[in-house]
């Protein structure tokens, strides 16, 4: 799955400055008059000053996004356009304010005052926001994991551009050389993780959500003896492979520059412009409508998985003795690796016995089920009769691990053997429940018909069918069949 950058970040900020100039409009009053919103002065209307000030605010970010280059830019840089635009903010709020002929009425300290403070506040969250938000996109698990593939001529400008971006929703994994065999050697403080021979299973193992690919065309001779560049068979094969893996795919190409139009609508990555290629390309509001019914989701379930805990927990260890929660390593979207929970319905050994029962497994590929698997205990077969078992992984799908709908997670031995088309049920974030649980799961025993639900699921995914998927598993638990 694809997503079109996100413009938040820019409405983030642009909120934040809204904020900053309320408050300091609201902290210019108090030192000039002694309160927040009047005056002695009945002509001061401190709504109308507010309001004429976001409105010219608004309006130039409107017409120009003062933001745009904000990561780009240094301290003292920033200090200048902060300084700048809250001149010409305080021209632009005067103005209307004069045609309003209620310009007499606010005194010329609160718009003095404003100025200082507005212009220290806006540069002390500016430079705030560029520290912590990479912190950010990491804590929230928000960070695109890419790769860079290029040839000997295009990696050293590739991976400057990249670098000069500050592009924060983006975490470099490495680059892969394709004319040369420089595997394992370091490339201008890049590890070079791959050659034209490995960068395939490197893909297939690896935790990656995008490929940047940039490589010179091969030169053809036409029958006119002119000289034409034509996209490398090898590559092409390639990115179908990594396109099979539920990979996105930016793949560099040649684009003429126009004197008379110097504006282009195009992918890009500093000079390099690309296609991008990927199996959905999903709007920017159904992701975050989803993200926002996981939270919701979440903080329901783990109120009542609290509950549950007191009441399960006692019972989990008279049973049998160990932890009444069990941590498993799952592998998540796009190959991350991270701690699935789960009630633990098995004995402690359980994992060490599953090697003797291999010989019992009812489903025919990666996948082990047994019905009447012996390790399970018997508060155990029930809580996985009625899903109460599931429980724990709410807080899974709080941390942003998982999601209430998606693919269920493989372990690290299942993944281990899958092919590059089994890796595509991975290019979405792991659910609770999904397409194939609510699709008859105890009749299905083809580890393949699961990917190909997985997939369907995928390649059709909306927000409605989100819902869909989970009116039916609701409907599933209440008559005995959770999802698993």
């Amino acid at each position: 799955m694809y997503q079109r950058k996100s413009r938040l970040q820019n409405l983030i900020i642009l909120l934040l400055d809204c904020i900053c100039i309320t408050v300091s409009l609201m902290a210019a009053n108090y030192i000039r008059n002694g309160r927040f919103f009047s005056s002695d002065d009945i002509r001061m209307d401190f709504g109308m000053l507010l309001g004429a000030s976001l409105t010219v605010f608004l309006l130039m970010n409107l017409f120009r996004n003062l933001n745009r280059d904000m990561f780009l830019r240094g301290p003292l840089h920033e200090l200048f356009d902060i300084v700048r635009n809250n001149l010409v903010l305080f021209a632009g709020a005067a103005v209307i304010l004069y045609f309003l002929n209620v310009l007499e009425g606010y005194s010329r300290l609160v718009f003095f005052f404003f100025l200082i403070i507005d212009c220290a506040l806006m540069f002390i969250v500016h430079q705030l926001w560029k520290k912590y938000l990479p912190a950010l996109y990491h804590y929230f698990g928000e960070t695109r994991k890419i790769l860079l593939v290029a040839d000997s001529d295009y990696a050293l400008p590739l991976l400057e551009d990249v670098r000069n971006m500050k592009d924060y929703s983006y975490e470099l994994q490495g680059i892969a050389i394709m004319d040369k065999d420089a595997a394992g050697s370091d490339f201008d403080g890049v590890k070079v993780v791959a050659n034209a021979d490995t960068l395939v299973e490197y893909c297939q193992s690896a935790s990656l959500d995008e490929v940047l690919v940039a490589v010179r065309g091969v030169q053809t001779a036409k029958m006119d003896n002119a000289v034409e560049m034509k996209d490398s068979p090898e590559i092409l094969s390639v990115m179908e492979i990594l396109a099979e893996m539920g990979i996105t795919v930016h793949y560099h190409i040649q684009v003429p520059q126009l004197k008379g139009a110097q504006q282009k609508v195009l992918s890009q990555f500093g000079r390099f412009y690309t296609v991008t290629y990927a199996n959905r390309v999903v709007p920017v509001g159904q992701v975050l409508l989803k993200r926002m019914l996981d939270v919701t989701g979440a903080l329901v379930g783990c109120v009542v998985l609290a509950v549950l805990t007191i009441i399960a927990g006692p019972l989990i260890k008279l049973e049998s003795p160990g932890p009444i929660f069990f941590a498993q390593k799952r592998v998540g979207r796009n190959g991350r690796i991270f701690k699935m929970y789960k009630f633990r319905s098995m004995y402690a050994d359980a994992e060490e016995r599953k090697k003797e029962l291999m010989a019992k497994n009812e489903m025919s590929g990666f996948m082990f089920k047994m019905e009447n698997d012996p390790r399970i205990t018997k508060i155990g077969r029930f809580m996985r009769k009625t899903s109460l078992d599931e429980f724990p992984q709410f807080i899974n799908i709080l941390k942003g691990d998982m999601s209430l709908v998606g693919t269920r997670p493989p372990t690290l031995d299942e993944f281990s053997q899958y092919s590059p088309y089994h890796k595509k049920r991975l290019s979405f974030r792991p659910g609770l429940t999904g397409m194939w649980q609510v699709s008859g799961r105890s009749d299905i025993t083809d580890f393949e018909e699961i990917v190909r639900l997985d997939v369907e699921y995928i390649d059709n995914w909306s927000f409605g069918l989100d819902i869909k998927i989970l009116l039916k598993t609701v409907l599933q638990v209440f008559k005995g069949s959770g999802a698993k």
